[in-house]
């Protein structure tokens, strides 16, 4: 479960572990299905053991059985609005509901990250959940991670399992806070708000499998609270600490201890043994314990500074063995330790999928990924050519695309000049436009596979709340706005639906086959959009171009080209709104553009500082790169041409 764990939040999940995953997930659901009790569907409710310790050891022990769910909370919504469905009112809220449980706008109201803050007040050590060291920290119990990888199994797979997502969110929202959780009863209520009605908002849902959702959601926290309650009763004894410590920290210390004799042979001959035992008999006999004064032990001296095994255990640690040295068979309190030793992750070498090879077909492909298996293989090959493209032209860019070297006042620098000069071409229209109404409603027409999935580059961002750093923050607050913050009427792909409707045109729906085949569409159409949607799968390998694509497509929405085309679309009584839309919310004030801008910025930074000058020359030309990728695809000159061959 570990190490499911850490593949399913990491990855890359390939099609074995996601397998693996679902048939867990498969089983846990029929095990719910099938419980003789559970709470009462749709009512708030309180699992039947809420183990509550008075002391402050017992306490950290709950906290961090706990740990793993609370601090994933909210990673089973992160993807419930994909490209292929944001523009629904039930994905859009359960998105919503994501966007609170990480603090999107406010980090500090972030409930795992509240559920952090508690786990060090009550000095439980545990690993940052980027960190490998957290998924095989030996102060979890391993059944702790049974609840959290269904949570990631939701977070592969929302599409799959929707209706299990609506009962099992409702279920988490209506279950009665308690010490461990966020105090905050308002956020509670309006969270509750927002799970009930996201279930509403699903019309054509299966009641039997959200009522299935809420039953797995109720009973695996009501055992993890039974298991907990049960290791609380049978504390972790001296022995077996000391023995788990050892094991952790034998294979790095062998090599070290050839001269250390204990009963007649080498430490590192005890160390090589199978198991940590034999070594902690003979180690209780021998003159490095002193059990009147344990403190005196030449054992614990070692650890001090000065001593040769200085900083090789924490204090944590060294309590351990104080209190091993003292008296074996002493309860202990694990929560207080968190060495581990790591397994090498299995890789798996994966041949590339297979998949479609037509732009039109690519398009349908990519909105029907789910999760990284189901990604068509050919998609990286999309954005490698696309790059590859951008690459060979980039010498021959002139003005304000031309590449420069970085340095943070320079970009800074060149950003305002670029909106300054786009700013400074506008006209207003004061002669009848060349363009005509039925030019207008053509492009409208191929532009629809684009700003349907408007957004789509960023929909891989979304994560566990502690691993999103401040870049991400920017890139998911775009996101979210583009998806209209929980307000389908708001979302951007649904203000364009209703400009289409308004001009008549009927399409099919746009992730279906019969969308993307549709004779009246250009292949060019599918450029920019596959081209999207392919970046947008693999954030992390492209995250450089993505940061510069993202700044090209916000700061493409301001200056001259919006305003005439709001002006031309006035004049022809096509209602402007997408276009009003974008030039007002991805302003370079505080809006998208200015986001965009210093995700870039704060990237370069920390390239800088991490990597040095050359490491940082290399990300800043990949960023431009992108930058300049969104005018590599064909669209804009099939339009242009179409224009020319019309005049």
């Amino acid at each position: 479960m570990r190490s499911l764990c850490r593949a399913l939040l990491h990855g890359p999940a390939d099609a074995e572990t996601l397998r693996g995953a679902s048939a867990f997930f498969e089983s846990a659901l029929a095990k719910a299905v099938g419980a003789s009790t559970r709470p009462s569907f749709g009512n708030p409710w309180s699992p039947r053991v809420r183990p509550n310790p008075t002391e402050e050891a017992g306490r950290r022990t709950v906290l961090l059985a706990l740990a793993p769910t609370l601090l994933l909370d909210g990673i089973g919504l992160a993807r419930a609005a994909q490209p292929a469905t944001a523009h629904r009112l039930a994905e859009c809220q359960l998105f919503e509901l994501y966007c609170r449980s990480v603090g999107l706008d406010e980090p500090a109201t972030s409930a795992p990250l509240k559920f952090r803050a508690k786990l060090t007040l009550a000095g439980a050590t545990l690993p940052p959940l980027d960190d490998p060291t957290f998924f095989h920290a030996p102060n979890i119990p391993d059944f702790a991670w049974t609840l959290p990888a269904v949570q990631l199994c939701l977070f592969h797979r929302p599409r799959s399992y929707f209706p299990e997502l609506l009962g099992w969110t409702l279920a988490h929202g209506l279950r009665e806070p308690d010490w461990w959780d966020d105090d905050d009863a308002a956020e509670t209520g309006r969270c509750r708000a927002l799970a009930r009605a996201a279930l509403e908002a699903c019309t054509d849902r299966d009641e039997g499998r959200v009522h299935a959702g809420w039953s797995l959601y109720c009973l695996s926290f009501t055992e993890l609270l039974q298991e907990t309650a049960g290791q609380l009763a049978r504390r972790l004894q001296a022995r077996e600490a000391m023995a788990s410590i050892v094991q952790a920290k034998r294979a790095h210390a062998l090599g070290h201890h050839g001269r250390v004799l204990l009963a007649g042979r080498s430490l590192d001959d005890w160390l090589a043994q199978a198991g940590p035992e034999p070594l902690l008999d003979a180690l209780r006999d021998s003159p490095y314990l002193d059990r009147t004064c344990a403190a005196e032990s030449r054992l614990i001296r070692a650890m001090d500074f000065g001593g040769p095994m200085f900083g090789v255990f924490d204090a944590a640690e060294r309590r351990v063995c104080l209190d091993w040295i003292e008296d074996e068979s002493r309860s202990v309190d694990m929560a207080a330790t968190g060495s581990a030793f790591i397994p090498r992750p299995n890789r798996v070498n994966q041949r590339p999928k297979s998949g479609p090879r037509s732009k039109r077909a690519f398009y349908t492909a990519l909105l029907g990924a789910e999760s990284t298996s189901d990604i068509p293989g050919q998609a990286t090959e999309v954005v490698e050519r696309t790059l590859r493209l951008t690459r060979l032209f980039m010498q021959l860019q002139r003005g304000y695309r031309r590449f420069f070297p970085y340095d943070e006042a320079a970009f800074h620098a060149r950003i305002e000049a670029i909106y300054r000069h786009d700013i400074e071409r506008y006209r207003p229209l004061t002669v009848p436009p060349r363009i005509g109404k039925d030019f207008c409603r053509w492009v409208i027409l191929q532009l629809a596979p684009t700003i349907l999935v408007d957004g789509c580059w960023l929909a891989g961002i979304a994560t566990a709340a502690e691993n999103l750093d401040t870049i991400d923050r920017h890139l998911l607050k775009i996101y979210a706005d583009e998806l209209g913050n929980g307000r389908p009427e708001r979302n951007h792909p649904n203000v364009y639906r209703r400009l289409l409707d308004d001009l008549g045109i009927r399409l099919p729906p746009f992730a279906s086959e019969a969308f993307a085949q549709d004779p009246r569409f250009l292949d060019a159409a599918f450029d920019i959009p596959v081209y999207l949607l392919a970046i947008g799968q693999h954030p992390r390998r492209y995250f450089p171009e993505l940061l510069g694509l993202n700044l090209a497509i916000e700061l493409s929405g301001l200056g001259a080209g919006y305003m005439r085309l709001i002006d031309l679309l006035r004049d022809h009584g096509i209602d402007p709104a997408i276009i009003q839309l974008h030039l007002s919310i991805d302003n370079l004030a505080s809006g998208h553009a200015a986001r965009a801008r210093d995700a870039v910025m704060i990237y370069m930074d920390e390239m800088e500082r991490k990597g040095g000058a050359e490491v940082s020359r290399q990300v800043w030309k990949r960023i431009w790169t992108g930058y300049l990728s969104l005018e590599t695809t064909a669209l804009k000159w099939a339009l242009q041409i179409r224009w020319r061959s019309r005049s």
